[in-house]
C-alpha cells in the first residue's frame, strides 16, 4: 500500500480487466450477483445485532441500464481489510459460511457490471469518521478516496444512517433482465424487483423467518424503488401433504442430523406465495422447478434439485419427466464448517466433485421422487385417518374400498359403527367447491344403494368461510334421493374439518 495523501491511498489488486472481464462470463444471473452482496452483508452483521440489508433501484444514466445500491450495517471495513477483500481468491477473514471462497465481490461486481460498466463502495469500520471509497472497473492499481458520506443516486434514501458499507452498481438492462424467469423482458423497476423478491424470500427464508429461539428474524431485507421500499418476506416450499424423513449422514467428521421434508405442490399457496401474489419463478408445477431445495442453516443453497440427486435404473441421472410436476420439497441441513458440503466458486450450483454431497445424495436414494405426489400424499392421509379411527373405536369397519355408482366411484374413508355411516373425503389442497359435491356425489350413490349415511366429512388443510356456507346450503337447501326402497332418505349432514383439527397436520 503508497499513501498519496491523507485523502488517497493507491492499493495493488492482482485482478487485471482481462480477469474481470472473464469473470463476468460465468453466467450468472442478476439475482445471484446481488445474493452474492446479501452473504457478505449477513455474514459483516455485527454480534447481537439483526442484519439490515437495502436493496435500491433507480434508473440508470443511460437507457440501456439501471443503477444499483446495496448497503448494509455491518462491521464495514478499514483501508488493509478492503484491500483483502478485492483481491480475487481472498480469504476470508471471519468463520461465517457465507464467506466460502473468496470470490464475493469480485462476482458480483463483474456478472452485475457485465465487466465494463462503473461501480463504487464506500466502506467504513466501525468508528471511523469518514468512509473509503473506491470505484471500478478493476486495473491492478486503484486508488481508494477518503470521503464523509457514500452518494447515492437520486430518489433513493438509505433507512438508516450510518451503514457500513454501500454498493452503487451501473447494471446493464440485459443483465438485470436474468431476474425473471419467462415473459416479455420487464423494462420497469416495479417488476423487476417483484422477481428480485421472491429470489430473495426463497434463498434467504431461514434468515427472515422468525427465529424459534428469539421469536425475531435474524435478518431484513428491504427492496426499494424510489421512495417505496417493500419487505422482503421469508418464502417457503408450499407443500401439501407433507412427509418427513429423519437421518443422519457422517461427514467433516461429525454426524449431521437431516430432515428431509417432501410432498406435493400446494398450488393455493403457491398463488399467494409472494407479498400475496403469485410466485412467478419457483415451485411453478413444470419440469425445471420439480424437485427439491437444499437448505444449509438458514440459507437455501440450491432449489429445484431432482437429476441432480437421484438416479434411475441404469445408474444414468434421473430425467425430469411431467409425472414429477408436482414433486416439492426440502432437505435441511445444519450450519455447517465452511469447506463441508461446498459450493460452486461462485455459489451458483452445489460442488458435484464433492464427496460429502454424495454421501447425503446416497442416504437419500432411499426415498425416491414421487410420481404424482398429490395422488400419494392422499392415499398417505386416508391411511393414516383410517388407523386413527381404528384406534378409538377398533370394532368398526372402516374401508377405504367402498364404491358407490355403477361407475365404482370410491370413497376415501367409510366408517361403519352401531350407529353411524360416516363418508370421508381427504384432500391435501385447500378445500374447493368440487370437493362438496364429491361428498354430495358419494351421499346420493349409497342412498341409492340402500345405505343411509349419517355424516359425510371433508378433511382438508384449510378452507374458507364461502365453502363452509356452501355446505350449509347445500345441507339445508337440497334434497337427497329416496332410499331403494321408496322411502324418504334423512336430510345431508356435510361438515368441513381442518388437518390441524383431526390431528393430521
Amino acid at each position: 500500500m503508497n499513501e498519496l495523501h491523507k485523502n488517497f491511498h493507491s492499493i495493488h489488486i492482482n485482478i487485471t480487466p482481462h480477469t474481470f472481464a472473464g469473470l463476468a462470463k460465468q453466467n450468472m444471473a442478476f439475482h445471484q450477483g446481488v445474493m452474492e452482496l446479501c452473504d457478505n452483508a449477513i455474514a459483516a452483521s455485527l454480534p447481537g445485532e439483526k442484519a439490515l440489508i437495502f436493496i435500491g433501484l433507480a434508473p440508470g444514466s443511460a437507457k440501456d441500464e439501471l443503477l444499483l445500491v446495496v448497503a448494509d450495517w455491518g462491521s464495514g471495513m478499514d483501508l488493509p481489510l478492503l484491500e483483502n477483500a478485492l483481491q480475487l481468491g481472498s480469504l476470508p477473514t471471519g468463520n461465517n459460511r457465507l464467506n466460502e471462497h473468496g470470490f464475493g465481490i469480485n462476482n458480483a461486481l463483474a456478472s452485475l457490471t457485465g465487466g465494463d460498466r462503473p461501480w463504487a463502495l464506500y466502506t467504513r469500520a466501525r468508528g471511523a469518521a469518514g468512509y473509503l471509497k473506491v470505484q471500478g472497473p478493476f486495473t491492478p492499481q486503484m486508488t481508494v478516496e477518503e470521503v464523509d458520506d457514500p452518494t447515492l443516486p437520486q430518489g433513493l434514501t438509505l433507512p438508516r444512517d450510518h451503514p457500513g458499507a454501500v454498493y452503487c452498481i451501473h447494471v446493464p438492462l440485459a443483465i438485470a433482465q436474468s431476474v425473471q424467469g419467462r415473459g416479455g423482458k420487464a423494462t420497469d423497476l416495479e417488476t423487476l424487483r417483484s422477481w428480485l423478491v421472491e429470489h430473495l424470500g426463497v434463498a434467504y427464508r431461514g434468515f427472515l423467518d422468525l427465529d424459534s429461539r428469539t421469536m425475531d428474524p435474524t435478518a431484513k431485507i428491504i427492496v426499494a424503488v424510489g421512495p417505496d421500499a417493500k419487505l422482503v418476506p421469508p418464502i417457503p416450499v408450499p407443500i401439501a401433504g407433507t412427509l418427513v424423513r429423519r437421518f443422519t449422514v457422517e461427514m467433516g467428521g461429525q454426524v449431521i442430523p437431516v430432515v428431509y421434508q417432501y410432498g406435493s405442490l400446494d398450488e393455493d399457496k403457491r398463488d399467494h406465495l409472494v407479498l400475496g401474489a403469485k410466485a412467478k419463478y419457483y415451485y411453478q408445477g413444470n419440469q425445471p422447478t420439480q424437485g427439491v431445495d437444499i437448505r444449509l442453516g438458514k440459507r437455501v443453497i440450491a432449489t429445484a434439485q431432482l437429476s441432480e440427486i437421484w438416479r434411475g435404473p441404469n445408474g444414468m441421472p434421473l430425467a425430469r419427466h411431467n409425472n414429477y410436476n408436482e414433486f416439492v420439497g426440502e432437505v435441511l441441513l445444519p450450519e455447517l464448517p465452511r469447506g463441508v458440503l461446498s459450493t460452486l466458486n461462485n455459489k451458483t450450483n452445489l460442488n458435484p466433485n464433492d464427496p460429502d454431497w454424495q454421501n447425503l445424495f446416497s442416504l437419500l436414494a432411499q426415498y425416491p421422487p414421487i410420481a404424482h405426489p398429490k395422488a400419494y400424499t392422499e392415499k398417505a392421509l386416508q391411511s393414516r385417518w383410517i388407523s386413527a379411527l381404528l384406534a378409538v373405536n377398533p370394532h368398526d369397519r372402516v374401508t377405504d374400498e367402498m364404491t358407490v355408482w355403477p361407475t365404482g366411484a370410491r370413497i376415501d374413508v367409510f366408517d361403519e359403527g352401531p350407529d353411524k355411516r360416516v363418508i370421508y373425503e381427504l384432500k391435501a389442497t385447500k378445500g374447493e367447491p368440487l370437493h362438496l359435491y364429491q361428498l354430495k356425489m358419494y351421499w346420493d350413490g349409497l342412498v341409492l344403494d340402500g345405505v343411509q349415511p349419517t355424516e359425510a366429512v371433508l378433511i382438508v388443510p384449510k378452507y374458507t368461510s364461502d365453502l363452509a356456507r356452501m355446505a350449509e346450503l347445500i345441507n339445508d337447501r337440497l334434497t337427497p334421493p329416496a332410499l331403494s326402497d321408496g322411502s324418504p332418505s334423512l336430510p345431508y349432514h356435510i361438515k368441513l374439518a381442518t388437518h390441524e383439527e383431526k390431528c393430521l397436520a
